[in-house]
């Protein structure tokens, strides 16, 4: 994670936090040189600073499935579309 500042066109600045992922390991001067050019991708500014917040590795691993998992769809049956006959009684 990295907080930004662009300087604005006319005035002031934008700021802001943004992420970025990989999966590699970077070391710092990689990460910040990454954050730099995704900014500039994401905002179209050329001169932003960038500081870096945190580095972290996330993992996510299934540890015990309950019985009503079961429950949830996996996927929806298409429905039928219901023709409705006019009368003119």
């Amino acid at each position: 994670m990295y907080k930004y500042s662009c300087p604005g066109k006319w005035w002031g600045s934008y700021t802001g936090l943004r992420n970025v992922y990989t999966d590699s390991q970077l070391d710092d001067q990689e990460a910040m040189s990454m954050a730099k050019e995704d900014i500039k991708k994401s905002s179209s500014y050329t001169d932003c600073s960038v500081t870096l917040l945190v580095k972290y590795k996330l993992s996510i691993e299934s540890v015990k499935a309950y019985p009503d998992i079961t429950k949830i769809p996996f996927s929806e049956p298409l429905k039928k579309k219901s023709s409705k006959k006019l009368s003119l009684d």
